[in-house]
């Protein structure tokens, strides 16, 4: 045992009693010496404030950090119908803002979103609202139409959708290939969403914009949300047989209808290029890309880009076509290097001429449906804002329905926007990066870049158990409070309890004001930054 410094003197009868309470100090209440209070926050992190669809990420990750995963399933289909599906093709705007990536690597958030909503396959959504009688038509089952549907139909109103091809989804199934989104996985996304709201589908019916009168007549409210159905092609391009749309063409693949050809260029840089060109190189065709700008400046996504380079698809950056003759049954296209004139891309010198069997338009999307600006009628989707992503997409749908309830006068039962009106958000320099140790992303197993460019089959695999419980435990869950204990532990005053049972992350430290000085050391050493203190009245 260490011996106490000063023992001797005690020894000695110098002191004849040691300056010990023999009373608790509960009932001396130096609580009223402070100026300052500390208190919880509630705050956004940075990936909720990035997300389309304002997804609780932190606090659904929890959740599953806990051990819950039916509990956090839940809280994410708050938000998103459709978890299974974005967890695959969203771009995760989530993870570009992750305060985890300027210190290590940015947390997967996709792929733990990934993993609860392939968990939500087997379970069906959470019973609606009471049933009401109001009914709403939807014009198209794309995204934001089944996003639209979702959040009315939880309300208990009776939702009917119109879509025109044979089967549900929209650019989801006709213009995703299946390597990305593979159709069982889409088929019981949506059987779920349809059955367990009893979702009216009508498939193979194509209402046109001067139909809208008559279904006025029948329902209380229409949202139109038909998508852009084709692809743009400039106008001397239109008249030559040889020339396709992207869209036109994968919707085709995703058909399983034969392809004519063996030699394709696709013109393009976006998603909906890399889509068809590696589309066409599983099919065995010949396939180039030519793009006007660098492989950087290409707005596919990243991911896109690198597992297309390492299938061996073979991109000319910096190169326009120029001049297009038709010779025979194929087409010749002069290549020109691009010139960069103050932003504005223009063709500079001839490089080369190439002869192909298609050439392959991926340059825009259009509609050439007519519709005129009606209250009665919402838009929603790409038809509203232009092409975007299915995140974006799905919170389209959600707004739009958001619109009716309200005009319907129907309070939601789940507020999805609560706190989002000027959120106070967690940066990086707000939290406490000395509590963490440096931990990479595990690494998510893909299919071999040889066998995959051979099938369709789905190259990123799922997440293990163990990787998924690894990757959550490298979440900073910023802005919200994890019960972690470090406040209390440094707490001077004993002035502070921690509620481990409770589940609202914004009513886990319990400060006890009668004893609680103002120190403001809690506040000093939280790792997420939500204790703040404030003046004390």
């Amino acid at each position: 045992m260490t011996k106490l410094k000063h023992v001797k003197a005690i020894q000695n009868g110098d002191f004849r009693g040691l300056p010990i309470s023999a009373t608790s100090t509960a009932i001396n209440l130096t609580g009223n010496w402070k100026f300052f209070r500390p208190h919880l926050v509630a705050k956004d992190s940075p990936c909720r404030q990035a997300c389309p669809l304002n997804i609780p990420i932190a606090t659904y990750l929890d959740k599953l950090s806990s051990g819950k995963p039916l509990e956090a399933l839940d809280l994410l289909r708050d938000t998103n119908p459709m978890p299974a599906v974005t967890g695959r093709v969203c771009p995760h705007f989530c993870q570009s803002a992750c305060n985890r990536q300027e210190f290590d690597e940015a947390v997967l958030i996709g792929d733990l979103e990934r993993y609860l909503g392939d968990l939500g396959l087997e379970y069906p959504h959470p019973a609606s609202a009471e049933k009401k009688t109001e009914k709403i038509a939807i014009i198209g089952a794309g995204p934001a139409g089944l996003s639209a549907a979702f959040f009315l139909a939880r309300q208990g109103l009776k939702v009917t959708i119109f879509e025109k091809a044979p089967t549900a989804g929209g650019l989801l199934r006709y213009g995703i290939p299946a390597y990305r989104l593979p159709r069982s996985i889409l088929d019981q996304e949506i059987d779920n969403l349809l059955t367990s709201f009893n979702i009216d589908l009508q498939c193979n019916r194509n209402i046109e914009a001067s139909e809208l009168l008559q279904l006025k007549k029948e329902y209380h409210n229409i949202i139109w949300a038909p998508g852009l159905q084709h692809s743009s092609l400039p106008t001397p391009w239109r008249t030559i047989p040889q020339i396709k749309g992207a869209l036109e063409i994968l919707a085709a693949i995703n058909r399983g209808e034969n392809i004519d050809g063996q030699r394709f260029i696709v013109v393009g840089g976006g998603n909906a290029a890399l889509d068809t060109a590696r589309s066409l190189l599983r099919l065995g065709k010949q396939v180039e890309i030519v793009y006007r700008r660098t492989i950087a400046e290409m707005p596919a996504y990243e991911e896109e880009k690198k597992q297309a380079l390492e299938e061996g698809l073979l991109i000319n950056e910096e190169e326009v076509v120029e001049k297009i003759e038709t010779v025979a049954n194929t087409l010749q296209l002069n290549i020109h290097q691009t010139q960069n004139n103050a932003g504005r891309i223009n063709a500079g010198t001839f490089l080369k001429t190439i002869e192909t069997d298609y050439l392959i338009a991926a340059i825009g999307q259009e509609s050439d449906l007519a519709f005129d600006n009606n209250d009665s009628v919402i838009k929603a989707g790409d038809f509203d804002h232009g092409a975007a992503s299915v995140a974006e997409a799905l919170a389209s749908g959600r707004r739009a329905a958001e619109n009716i309830l309200k005009q319907l006068e129907i309070t939601p039962s789940i507020d999805v926007n609560e706190g989002s009106e000027n959120p106070v958000i967690v940066e990086n320099d707000q939290l406490h990066l000395e509590y963490y140790s440096k931990k990479p992303a595990v690494s998510v197993p893909e299919l071999d870049s040889r066998i995959r460019k051979e099938n369709f089959s789905e190259i990123r695999q799922a997440l293990s158990e163990e990787q998924m419980k690894s990757e959550i435990e490298r979440c900073f869950h910023c802005g919200s409070c994890t019960a972690c204990g470090i406040c209390w532990f440094f707490c001077p005053d004993v002035a502070i309890a921690i509620d481990l049972e409770e589940s609202n992350p914004d009513k886990r430290v319990l400060f006890d004001y009668d004893h609680c000085k103002g120190c403001g050391q809690c506040a000093a050493i939280c790792p997420r930054g939500v204790i703040e203190m404030e003046e004390d009245h």
